[in-house]
């Protein structure tokens, strides 16, 4: 059974560098809502048009790989109920569990992250951050809660297992 991971989090948060970790031990495919938006669209608007084909290009390759048995992690800010519903509706339409994971770390540390180069896709700057701090909604689902300002490995081991079986279902 394939278990979708659905991170969640503001830029800056350790979404990506937490998936990085967590797909090796998973095998699992990494869809990262921005690497998808620089394949789509070279010149990126970040419009409400350009979000949507963009997310429904990352559930469509999320349903694909959900398909062929395989593990997923959504790596995306998903700070709204509605963003996430459609990924946990997505795995339950395809047999597959899904644990979701939130990563904070205080506003310091984000802010640190984000005034300097940035390696990977994320165009995410102090100002995007800024905008989107009052967008985050509570989960109604469980979640693992993880601030990423201290080492992450215990909560990457939590996250794989609860993938690999112990305790499945929505976590």
């Amino acid at each position: 059974m394939p278990t979708l991971v659905l991170l969640s989090g503001l830029p800056g948060s350790g979404k990506t560098t937490f998936a990085a970790q967590l797909a090796p031990r998973l095998d699992a495919c990494v869809l990262e809502s921005d690497l998808v938006r620089r394949e789509l669209f070279p010149k990126r608007r970040y419009t409400r048009k350009e979000s949507g084909a963009v997310f429904a290009e990352v559930r469509a390759r999320a349903e694909g790989a959900l398909g062929e048995g395989r593990d997923v992690i959504i790596d995306a800010t998903n700070l709204r109920d509605w963003e996430r519903q459609g990924f946990l509706e997505l795995a339950e339409r395809q047999g597959a569990a899904a644990v979701a994971v939130r990563l904070t770390a205080p506003d310091a540390v984000v802010r640190e992250r984000l005034s300097g180069p940035r390696e990977g896709a994320s165009e995410a700057n102090i100002g995007v951050y800024n905008r989107m701090r009052g967008e985050e909604e509570p989960f109604r689902v469980p979640c693992v809660q993880v601030d990423s300002r201290y080492c992450v490995e215990a909560s990457v081991a939590l996250t794989a297992t609860l993938c690999q079986g112990g305790s499945r279902g929505d976590a």
